[in-house]
Parts: structure tokens; sequence; C-alpha cells
């Protein structure tokens, strides 16, 4: 299942390269490297030509590289990434090189262009990420059970939701809990009691939780390469009128835009 979804990938890609009138296309955003290769270590690129793909990394994940990573040749980067660039580029010439520019800062394009002869550097934005926009079935069962481990996470945090227990505590037993789920947080835990709750991306801190009040808890993981992400409200006690009437006026319009989802509707919208 999971080579079939990568050379699927990577046909999807060769159409879009010879689309954009391409001779090779480089892959430095280490999300799409993983995308396209699986491959979830760091510092390493990929080179895709019409007829081959080149996978370049180094001697800390190179063993890794050779062991996991089906139809690409693998290369060792000995001094610089560009130097083994180079080597590659040589021996494919191609005409036109595209380049993620969204990704790849300017004075490392600039020195590129140094290594790579009379191939002229192209910036691409979003080949990679418009394929990644439409999910196969390998990513949405990998999703879904990033969204597992955080809901049990979830779960699990909301026992200790009570009158006197500190933001602070909470945040790390949820941390603490991806870890020992084997996973990790996808970004820095937030948890907002009271007053606090009103700041969508309030640092969790010593104030106290107290009771008949609101308790934010957002919380996600990165699990297998794909993330989570939910924010929940917790009441603490009896909730007061007007607590009441503002949560049921975010709830209202939570439900109409969950019903406005279907392809081809604009995420504005």
């Amino acid at each position: 299942m999971r080579e079939s979804a990568l050379e699927r990938r990577i046909a999807i890609l060769n159409t879009a390269i010879e689309k954009r009138r391409l001779d090779a296309l480089l892959v430095t955003n280490p999300v799409n490297v993983a995308y396209l290769s699986g491959f979830l270590g760091d510092d390493a690129c990929i080179l895709a030509t019409k007829k081959k793909k080149y996978f370049l990394t180094d001697s800390r994940y190179i063993e890794d590289a050779r062991h996991s990573i089906k139809g690409f040749e693998i290369i060792l980067v000995k001094k610089s990434t560009y130097e083994a660039l180079a080597e590659v580029i040589k021996g494919e010439s191609p005409a036109k090189l595209g380049f993620e520019s969204m990704n790849l800062p300017y004075e490392v394009a600039t020195r590129l262009k140094k290594h790579i002869g009379d191939a002229r550097l192209v910036p691409v934005k979003g080949l990679v990420e418009g394929q990644r926009g439409v999910k196969d079935d390998l990513e949405i069962r990998l999703i879904r059970d990033s969204v597992k481990t955080a809901k049990d996470v979830l779960k699990a945090a909301m026992e200790l939701v009570r009158p006197g227990v500190s933001e602070d505590r909470i945040a790390r037993f949820i941390e603490i809990e991806f870890i020992n789920r084997g996973t990790r947080t996808a970004y820095d835990v937030i948890v907002a009691s009271g007053a606090n709750s009103s700041m969508p991306h309030a640092r969790p801190g010593d104030a106290r939780i107290k009771k008949n009040s609101f308790v934010m808890i957002d919380l996600g993981c990165v699990k297998n390469g794909y993330c989570s992400d939910m924010t929940r409200m917790a009441v603490v006690g009896k909730p007061s009128a007007r607590f009441k009437k503002i949560y049921e006026i975010v709830r209202k319009a939570h439900d109409m835009a969950i019903e406005m989802v279907e392809p081809g509707v604009m995420i504005a919208d």
C-alpha cells in the first residue's frame, strides 16, 4: 500500500514536470521530500527528472535512506549538497531546472546557480503542494490515526480539568502523554482558563482553574509525518447565562461553516 501510493505520487509529479515544460525539478521542502519518498529524516533533497529520481542526503541519514527508500537512486552528500547536485546534473544535462522558490532562499539559489553549468534555474511555486492538496487513501488513514491519538490524549487530559489545577500542569501532562504514545506535539500545547481563554494562542502558565469557568485546550500531534489539531472548551462547574450565550454563538457559526464544506467551495467563504 505504501509503495504503491508513493509510486502514484511520483507518476503525478512526472506529469506536472512535463506540463511545466521542465527537464528536472529540485525538491527541497522537507514536507514535500517526505511526501514523495516516505523519508521522515532531515537534511535531504530530491532531484526529479523525467526518467529518473535522485535522493540526496548526508552520512547521518544515508543508511536509513538506503534501507527505507524505493524507486530512487540514493546519493551520498560527501562535502556539500551543491557539489553533489552538480555531479548529478552534469550527467542529466537539463536545460531547465525547476526549484521550489518558496523554500529555497535567494542566496542558496544564487550559489546553486554557480554549480549547475548551463542549466537555467526556473522558480516553481506550489507544484508538489498542489498534489498534496488531494489526499490519497494512505494519507487519510495516517491522518485519522494521528487524530485518534490526539483524541485519546485529550480524553486523558480532561480528567485533570478541575478547580485548583494549573494550566501548566495540564499542558505538561499532554506533552508527556504524546511521548508515551510514541509521538510528539505538532505545536505548543495551549491550556487557557478563565479570562485567559479569550486568547486563541494563550501560553499556559501558573494560573489555576476556578470553579464555574471555561478551560480551553488546544492540542495536536505529529504521527508518521501527519498532524492532528483540535481545540475543545471544557466547563468547570456551572457556566453563567452570559457564558452560555457566547458559547452558543460560536457553536452556531461552527456548525454553519461545517455545513458549507463541499468540493469547490473557497476556504475564505
